[in-house]
């Protein structure tokens, strides 16, 4: 009887299964969503996890991540620079030209060198230059509010404030870089983190789906 009973229990899981395949392969609809979850949920719950991984690293430990950032960074530019180098030569012997690129090559080449031997100075000469272009950017918030408020056109007064507080902001950064840098970091982890929250929700939603169709 115990054997009897697996049997139909198994011979009534595939009916239906068998139900549920001729369903979704008359349903074109089913089909593609049933073809969307196979392709999609992998790579949803893969990125999920490796964002989330990721982004708790940079939080728990934001400098070490800078200065493997800079080492990326660093290794990038060499291979670049080797690139623009041979590439300046072949061209300089073919054409009568090239020597800018091999110029602009070399120069790459010594930065990423310089970035991979010197990670933590690199970080924050990179800080130093994003903050200098945020100054910039910062200054000419401030002459923009400065003509909103002789024309007295708009919310001339919020405009003037927050540029203010970004030049006050950039100013800070100038004299404390390393905490720029570090602010960066948890800036980007926060991104990637919520890159993996949207991640999660699009795999439910498609579970969701393919449940939905399933009944």
């Amino acid at each position: 009887m115990p054997k009897a009973k697996k049997s139909n229990a198994k011979t009534s899981t595939r009916v239906k299964a068998t139900r549920a395949t001729r369903r979704t392969s008359a349903n074109p609809i089913a089909t593609s969503i049933k073809r969307l979850y196979n392709k999609s949920a992998p790579l949803l719950i893969c990125e999920a996890l490796l964002f989330g991984v990721v982004a708790v690293l940079m939080v728990l430990m934001p400098v070490t991540f800078l200065k493997a950032l800079t080492v990326i960074v660093g290794v990038g530019l060499i291979l670049f620079g080797l690139y623009r180098t041979i590439a300046g030569f072949v061209v300089s012997r073919d054409m009568g030209g090239g020597w800018f690129d091999v110029l602009f090559g070399l120069l790459g080449v010594v930065l990423g060198v310089l970035f991979c031997i010197y990670p933590a100075s690199s970080a924050i000469s990179l800080v130093y230059i994003f903050v200098v272009l945020f100054l910039f950017r910062s200054l000419l918030s401030l002459i923009f509010s400065v003509n909103m408020i002789r024309a007295k056109f708009g919310h001339y007064w919020v405009d003037l404030v927050m540029s203010i507080i970004l030049i006050a902001l950039a100013v800070f950064l100038l004299f404390y870089p390393m905490a720029g840098a570090v602010v960066m970091i948890y800036y980007l982890a926060v991104t990637l983190l919520l890159y993996a929250i949207a991640d999660v929700y699009m795999y439910i939603e498609i579970l969701r789906l393919k449940k939905l169709v399933n009944d």
